[in-house]
């Protein structure tokens, strides 16, 4: 209500002013009016998000080379400040992320190949092929040769 007050305030003042320094008036009042809209936090938190996204596909091409300590180190945040960031900004912690990310590489790599669970698995950055299969089986339901299985005859499905 105060801005309401402050907006009839100036118009009021205005209409007893001459044409010309009314418009002077109006102008400058909505060009600080603008300004406001685009006021430095607002640049920074796009840019930021930006930097987010970009980060992200970088992660979603090779989730096996990231961590969430060298994603802070690489926006330079502290481990805590971008997981904050990054889960308002995506809706998902950077570790959640991660994991889809390999689950996605896996699946496209089961169904598209004929490499080995252990292969697939080292490929994924996992050092313990059952660290892969259990991590597999967590989030798809099947382990990843009844995954393989399932899919054969089928084209290569698109990685989720």
């Amino acid at each position: 209500m105060a801005k309401m007050s402050a907006k009839k305030e100036l118009l009021e003042r205005a209409s007893l002013m001459d044409e010309e320094s009314a418009a002077l008036v109006l102008s400058y009042a909505k060009s600080l009016a603008a300004s406001k809209k685009d006021s430095p936090q607002k640049k920074r938190r796009t840019d930021v998000q930006g930097r987010l996204a970009a980060l992200r596909e970088q992660v979603q091409k090779n989730p096996e080379l990231w961590t969430v300590d060298s994603m802070a180190e690489k926006m330079s945040l502290t481990r805590s400040r971008f997981s904050v960031l990054y889960k308002k900004t995506f809706g998902a912690s950077p570790d959640q992320e991660k994991r889809a990310f390999l689950n996605q590489k896996a699946r496209l790599l089961l169904s598209s190949t004929e490499k080995t669970v252990q292969q697939i698995a080292a490929e994924c950055g996992y050092n313990e092929c059952e660290n892969f299969i259990r991590a597999f089986r967590k989030s798809n339901g099947l382990s990843p040769l009844q995954f393989r299985k399932a899919g054969q005859g089928l084209e290569a499905r698109p990685a989720i």
